[in-house]
């Protein structure tokens, strides 16, 4: 049986191919490096679907996950699984490789993952290119949905945004300047906070106040990544993430200003992934 799993900092989407072919899926929380340990990693597997297919039963594992871009990270974790599936073959790969494979399969183009976080590459014949580091939510992440909550609360806090917004999103979140401060400079994970902001920007997307702010993150993430890409015309923009996909208007009318085009999207990366790595 075959075990893929796609991790992002909030939710891990878990795969198993079993030897008839059939695919069956399972949800943990996110498996981030930074912030698990090895027991909470296993305890999550255990609570899943070990008890429903042991670990001996599985001989390949591919695990897809937000923060493996160190070598230490990334040994890390395939000795944590190399224990538990003793006679498994482990790979352990960068989120951004899973969604490119996902996103283009065989083909070439570029791959963007746009949800909590954002992070862009070149990809072809089953490998990335060449990825531009994304610099994280505090000094970089455009368009992403952690900068998104940060443009307006910045926005909502200064008083830039207009009154009637304003108003909309303290009757929709209660916040008020004291708790965003204390959220994001004191709480935890303060990515995941600002991101949790975005169903409200998603609503009211049609105020001109709300486009011009979503539409000027999407011109950051295309100039200050995309277009330095050397790339083939024809190439598509492939994009997954929650952002991409509740955006994806606002985010390919960008895209056609610069010339490119959006191609595959999808919402979450992990049944295409599955496919991938079907056997055929």
């Amino acid at each position: 049986m075959i075990l893929i799993a796609d991790s992002g900092s909030t939710k891990t989407d878990w795969r198993i191919i079993d030897g008839e072919n059939q695919i069956h899926q399972f949800q943990t929380t996110g498996i981030h490096p930074f912030f698990v340990t090895d027991k909470q990693v296993l305890e999550a597997m255990q609570a899943a679907f070990l008890t429903e297919f042991p670990a001996a039963t599985i001989r390949q594992v591919y695990f897809y996950g937000s923060g493996l871009s160190s070598k230490e990270e990334i040994t890390r974790f395939k000795n944590l699984f190399q224990a538990l599936f003793q006679l498994a073959k482990i790979e352990i790969h960068h989120d951004l490789l899973g969604a490119a494979r996902a996103l283009c399969g065989t083909e070439p183009g570029f791959a963007l993952i746009l949800g909590t976080g954002a992070n862009t590459c070149t990809y072809s014949d089953g490998q990335i290119i060449t990825n531009i580091s994304s610099t994280g939510f505090i000094m970089g992440d455009e368009g992403s949905g952690a900068d998104l909550g940060k443009r307006w609360v910045h926005a909502y806090i200064t008083e830039l945004a207009p009154e009637h917004l304003r108003t909309a999103f303290y009757k929709a979140y209660g916040a008020n300047k004291e708790l965003i401060l204390e959220r994001v400079y004191k709480g935890e994970r303060p990515n995941r906070f600002l991101a949790s902001f975005c169903p409200f920007l998603k609503t009211h997307i049609e105020d001109p106040f709300i486009l011009n702010l979503v539409t000027q993150a999407f011109e950051e993430l295309i100039q200050n990544y995309l277009l330095r890409y050397e790339r083939k015309p024809e190439w598509k923009v492939n994009a997954t993430g929650s952002i991409a996909y509740s955006f994806s208007n606002v985010l390919s009318n960008c895209l056609e200003k610069h010339g490119l085009s959006l191609g595959n999207l999808v919402q979450k990366p992990i049944a295409a992934l599955a496919l991938y790595h079907l056997p055929e």
